[in-house]
């Protein structure tokens, strides 16, 4: 206890261990918190394919660059002669252990396949297959949502190759949720983790894999000459869509299979008669999906009316419209009344001073003024006005803004990283 991997990492608790190792919980101090150290056994320290496997699983997981693949943060050899990774430390249950506690809805599983697929499509571009996908090894972090975010562990045994053996012939994965080529020592691509993935959903859905024996040379047997499991059969409410989504994914023949881990993860969406984009949301669980709010349109007092003057206040934030609304334009006319009011101002003075002047000009003007009168009374009558109103210089009262809706913020929740209980090993 308290021994120091690193000047920055020291171990506090053991969380278990297993036959290639253990597996540490430890502070790290220049990042404030608390991180994952994972040992080889001593008893392998010395074995060369041990090692590889050990230092593969660092630098698989790194490659990927996936936030479904569990973070990699450091990787060496201690003083000793002991190999470690570090990793990130999380919160949540692996799906082997939720499986136990409670059954899954076709939603939820198609949820976690949908996660799973999306670290396996960037791990297959990049030439990676994992070849030990099973419920131990996906991890369901909790972060606060309705549904978990997914994480896949553990490529200690992914390989760039199609090797499945060690070099002294020790099958290498779990062999009930291995495909037949893998088992048979056969080449192996990425067709063979949508093999696994495909056999983890329909553990998930029924709480069975048919192909699990008391031994494994007898489950083994049984993966590669037994019949194909029907999901309905094993759990009677499942659609018979999910029987023929099955039987694709888990084809003898790997080019008869889903082409890519995303048209699988696909695929399953559509065999449970859910949307993808609206089940897998975070909303999906909470409640109806409200729609925007309305759009209300206000026009700033006494400015210009151009393109540019109305604004458009939307879920409220305003923002300036580069076509205004035709609805909008009615408050216009106060625009062409107050001209009219205007030119009646500037008649009557030049009518009074000229007056004294000139009986030629004032006769004229005595003629202008009621034409000019009329056409504003007109104007005024347009605005259904009651009556016209006296020669005033005094403007009309501006019209009020239409108020702007208060948006409501929703702001989403975050997880925190605890204790990894899955060994990897």
């Amino acid at each position: 206890m308290g021994m120091e991997v690193t000047p920055s990492i020291r171990l506090k608790r053991r969380l278990g261990a297993g036959g290639m190792g253990s597996v540490w919980v430890a502070e790290h101090a220049a990042l404030k918190t608390e991180v994952v150290v994972k040992f080889l056994a001593d008893r392998l320290v010395e074995d060369p394919v041990s090692q590889a496997r050990f230092a593969r699983e660092a630098s698989a997981a790194a490659q990927v660059k996936s936030p479904h693949v569990v973070q990699m943060l450091d990787h060496g050899i201690l003083p000793a002669g002991h190999p470690y990774i570090v990793m990130e430390l999380l919160e949540g249950r692996d799906l082997a252990q939720e499986i136990r506690q409670r059954a899954l809805s076709p939603a939820e599983v198609a949820h976690i396949v949908e996660h799973v697929a999306l670290a396996l499509a960037r791990a297959h571009t990049r030439g990676i297959v994992h070849r030990d996908i099973k419920p131990n090894n996906i991890f369901l972090c909790d972060v606060g949502t309705p549904l978990p975010f997914v994480k896949l562990l553990d490529f200690g045994i992914a390989r760039e190759g199609d090797q499945n053996l060690t070099s002294t012939g020790q099958l290498v994965g779990t062999p009930a949720f291995m495909s037949p080529e893998q088992l048979s020592g056969q080449p192996v691509g990425a067709s063979s983790d949508l093999w696994s993935l495909a056999m983890v959903a329909l553990k998930a859905l029924t709480g069975k894999n048919p192909y699990e024996r008391p031994t494994i040379p007898e489950t083994m047997g049984a993966v590669v000459n037994g019949d194909l499991p029907v999901p309905s059969a094993l759990s009677p409410g499942l659609p018979p869509a999910v029987d023929a989504w099955f039987a694709r994914a888990c084809a003898r023949d790997p080019g008869r299979r889903f082409s890519s881990a995303n048209e699988l993860s696909e695929g399953l969406w559509a065999a449970i008669g859910l949307p993808k984009a609206v089940a897998s949301s975070p909303n999906a669980s909470s409640g109806p999906v409200l729609p925007p709010a309305a759009t209300t349109v206000s026009i700033t007092p006494f400015e210009p009316i151009t393109e540019g003057t109305l604004r458009s206040t939307v879920n409220g934030r305003a923002s300036r419209s580069s076509l205004p609304a035709p609805a909008a334009r009615p408050s216009g006319g106060a625009w062409v009344a107050l001209g009219g009011v205007a030119a009646l101002v500037a008649i009557a003075g030049l009518s009074v001073a000229w007056s004294a002047s000139s009986t030629a000009v004032e006769s004229r003007l005595g003629r202008a003024l009621p034409g000019v009168a009329a056409g504003s009374a007109e104007l005024w009558s347009r605005l259904r006005l009651a009556t016209p109103p006296a020669e005033s210089s005094a403007a009309p009262a501006a019209p009020s803004a239409a108020p702007k809706p208060t948006p409501k913020r929703v702001r989403p929740s975050r997880g925190a990283a605890k204790e990894d209980d899955d060994l990897g090993f």
